[in-house]
């Protein structure tokens, strides 16, 4: 996470108001929105920012090389405080204030709108045949929830990986005055994904296997069995609460709800008997308690939703997505669908090609339900006691990892963000 436009988020908050950001955009200020890192290029390097002709998204700048057309999806829009995303255009009264050109700010179509065709020298690059119809596309977690099925106000998705996504549909027009979960338009117009990222939770599983799981991977490898399988089945042998080891999945930092980069992993709660089962089993549940924290944000900023739809690597395991659902108290919902975004992107795609009339129509085919989690009513109340206990941890540590951040920066050689390697935010 790029994080040096600090002090030109401090400059957005005091120049416009982040009150103002959030009426227009739906979003919060910080520093991987697209204005903040424009200022900051503007002060540190003032000759590329004076070349700028137009400000593309990695999809938007696919779609010119494809097309030769300067455009942006709605999704992709999102990122650009301007966008005012209750009306689906650019406010350029806000941009002004931002101090910024509006000419820059590229066309917005609509995510299956036909942009253009593919031109002579894109097809002798890519393969494609001359006149391919390119439509505008949407960002991955929109079109993930497509993929699931997720296509009406009040429903919701959860995908994990190596990051998670809590995604909740819920109709353009409504207000959500909450910053600590984001807000992006979907592949449907009208309709916008109230988004809570997650950035250590499939990782925090991935972290655990390969810093003190070796015997599982060779045994995997003998039994041609699933690592992350045999890793798990070993939490079954420990009660629900993990017998009170509790664990923060912050192994960088922490997304929504807490937007802290000085966050770091805890285990809290270690006892003599703790044993290698109990680690793993807090862990799972970490996770779901992270999830948790931004259903009941969700639940108290007025999103209403009752089930919750998978997808992801992790969620095909059904012990973990039984954990998540005791600990959030949703039913959950199993598509048979193996990677949900591309399969949105396709369904996008063929719609704006005429294959469908309606984005919605061929979602019951395509992402049928495989399988339903029903919560556990008295595991879901045990749960909610330790997920209160679990929130004070952090609640109570947090000062705490701002100073561990400065010792760490200070002492430790390599740097940080060295020793946790390319993905590292710490």
């Amino acid at each position: 996470m790029d994080s040096r436009s600090h002090a030109e988020c401090e400059e957005i908050r005091e120049r416009v108001g982040e009150a103002r950001i959030n009426a227009v955009n739906g979003n919060r200020v910080a520093s991987w929105f697209v204005e903040p890192k424009l200022l900051w290029m503007r002060t540190h390097e003032p000759d590329a920012y004076q070349r700028i002709h137009k400000l593309l998204s990695p999809t938007g700048y696919c779609n010119l090389r494809l097309t030769g057309e300067f455009t942006i999806n709605p999704g992709d829009a999102g990122l650009f405080y301007p966008y005012e995303h209750k009306i689906g255009e650019w406010n350029h009264a806000l941009t002004a204030d931002l101090g910024l050109e509006p000419s820059i700010y590229p066309d917005i179509k609509a995510s299956q709108q036909i942009i253009g065709t593919v031109t002579e020298q894109a097809a002798t690059a890519t393969g494609l045949a001359p006149g391919t119809a390119v439509v505008a596309g949407g960002t991955d977690i929109s079109a993930a929830a497509l993929g699931c099925g997720v296509a009406e106000a009040g429903r919701a998705y959860y995908s994990m990986g190596t990051g998670s996504n809590l995604g909740i549909v819920v109709p353009r027009e409504q207000e959500i005055p909450e910053y600590r979960i984001l807000k992006w338009p979907h592949v449907l117009d009208g309709l916008t994904l109230y988004d809570a990222p997650m950035a250590f939770t499939g990782a925090s599983l991935k972290w655990f296997r390969d810093k003190f799981a070796d015997p599982e991977v060779v045994m995997a490898e003998r039994m041609g069995r699933n690592v992350f399988d045999l890793v798990t089945e070993q939490a079954r042998n420990v009660g629900a609460g993990a017998d009170g080891l509790l664990y923060l999945p912050y192994l960088g930092n922490s997304l929504a709800p807490r937007w802290d980069l000085n966050a770091c992993g805890v285990f809290f709660g270690v006892q003599p008997f703790s044993s290698r089962a109990h680690f793993i089993r807090a862990l799972i549940e970490g996770v779901a308690f992270d999830v948790h924290s931004n259903v009941r944000i969700a639940e108290e900023a007025g999103v209403e939703f009752d089930e919750i739809v998978l997808n992801g690597g992790p969620t095909k395991s059904t012990f973990w997505n039984q954990i998540t659902a005791d600990v959030t108290g949703r039913r959950l919902l199993v598509p048979d669908v193996d990677e949900a975004a591309p399969l949105g992107d396709a369904v996008v795609a063929a719609t704006g090609a005429g294959f469908y009339r309606d984005m919605r129509e061929p979602l019951a085919e395509l992402a049928p339900i495989r399988s339903v989690v029903e919560p556990d009513p008295e595991r879901h109340a045990m749960y909610g006691e330790f997920f209160e206990l679990w929130h004070s941890v952090y609640a109570d540590l947090a000062d705490c990892m701002t100073r561990h951040k400065q010792l760490v920066t200070k002492y430790s050689h390599p740097a940080p963000s060295e020793l946790l390697g390319a993905g590292g935010h710490r």
